[in-house]
């Protein structure tokens, strides 16, 4: 019995494991239907270009990405990439600007430094994704909406 009993306890510790470095995520699922969560995300994407100014460049992608929502059902998010000129005015001002609409946007916000390029990150309770990154010579915007079942 003792033998059985630590065969399950490893068994149930390795599946574990496995399923965390799998890259598996589990993200919220809302009740609203998937155009509805398609119409939430790109007018988050639009807002956020208005925010940042200039003319943008749609360079979406129109395939779905696969994602795992809770219960490891099989889903999909819509991917958005945006590019857009050089930032009308500071990089610091661009970025303090983004910040800030991301934030009132109600997402919660990462800023980080890579090489010459800021990157401020939006991430919404829903599980949305925005990457704001901007330098002297360019900006882009490209995010994900929240994992849908597919």
């Amino acid at each position: 019995m003792t033998a059985l009993r630590a065969r399950s306890s490893l068994l149930a510790v390795v599946a574990t494991t496995a399923l965390l470095a799998s890259g598996c995520s589990i993200t919220p699922v809302t009740d609203v239907t998937d155009q509805e969560a398609r119409d939430r995300f790109i007018a988050l994407v639009d807002a956020a270009e208005d925010a940042a100014g200039g003319t943008w460049e749609v360079q979406d992608d129109p395939s779905p990405r696969e994602c795992t929502i809770p219960l490891w059902v099989a889903g999909t998010r819509i991917p958005a990439l945006r590019t857009g000129p050089a930032p009308h005015g500071d990089v610091a001002d661009v970025t303090a600007r983004m910040e800030a609409h991301f934030e009132e946007s109600g997402l919660t916000v990462t800023v980080s430094d890579v090489g010459d390029v800021v990157e401020v990150r939006g991430e919404s309770r829903a599980g949305e994704l925005l990457l704001f990154r901007v330098s002297e010579t360019a900006m882009t915007l490209s995010g994900e909406s929240e994992c849908r079942p597919a």
